[in-house]
């Protein structure tokens, strides 16, 4: 957590910086867990919107094989009639890897955070959240995971995976939740 933290603290000084800076900030490293190999990932966007409007993508199941890279679908198993949880299930077909399929429970604070902690499939591991701050010019979106496939897979593909995929999550994100 301590280098995400000093990830995120160098972003927002660039970001200070530079007068037109949206470009995502993500770093994607390769970790041992007492479980075995993983990749932890942070991320972080500014996105000149609201919380409310970043909140109503982040949470759309419908929209969301249009914001996720090789999502096929995502669909709610379960769910708190209070709306304070659900539990989804993920189909992913990335390229150079097995399909996979998980099950997610993900932790509600409207419209401040987003919790998921695995509960089946195809992961080993697929726990973290997202986080969406008010800010000057709308939202800074941040995001935290570490992930880690149930099945033999190369760490340098799942890493060069999360590199190559987040980037263009998050500008989905950003793109859809611009008026």
């Amino acid at each position: 957590m301590m280098t995400f933290k000093l990830h995120i603290a160098a972003f927002v000084s660039l970001m200070t910086l530079s007068a037109a800076s949206a470009e995502p900030f993500v770093d994607v490293q390769p970790i041992t867990t007492l479980g075995g190999d993983a990749t932890r990932v942070s991320a972080l966007i500014e996105i000149e919107a609201s919380p409310a409007a970043v909140w109503a993508v982040l949470t759309d199941c419908t929209r969301a094989p249009n914001v996720i890279p090789h999502l096929e679908s995502c669909r709610i198993i379960d769910k708190d009639p209070a709306g304070r949880w659900d539990i989804r299930e993920h189909i992913i077909n990335p390229p150079l890897l097995p399909r996979i399929r998980t099950l997610v429970r993900n932790d509600f604070q409207a419209p401040r955070r987003l919790a998921f902690k695995l509960q089946g499939g195809d992961m080993r591991v697929s726990d973290g959240f997202w986080a969406l701050q008010p800010v000057s010019r709308g939202t800074r979106l941040t995001y935290e995971a570490v992930i880690a496939p149930k099945f033999a897979a190369p760490q340098f593909l799942i890493t060069r995976a999360m590199a190559q995929d987040f980037p263009a999550m998050l500008k989905a994100i950003e793109r859809a939740s611009v008026p």
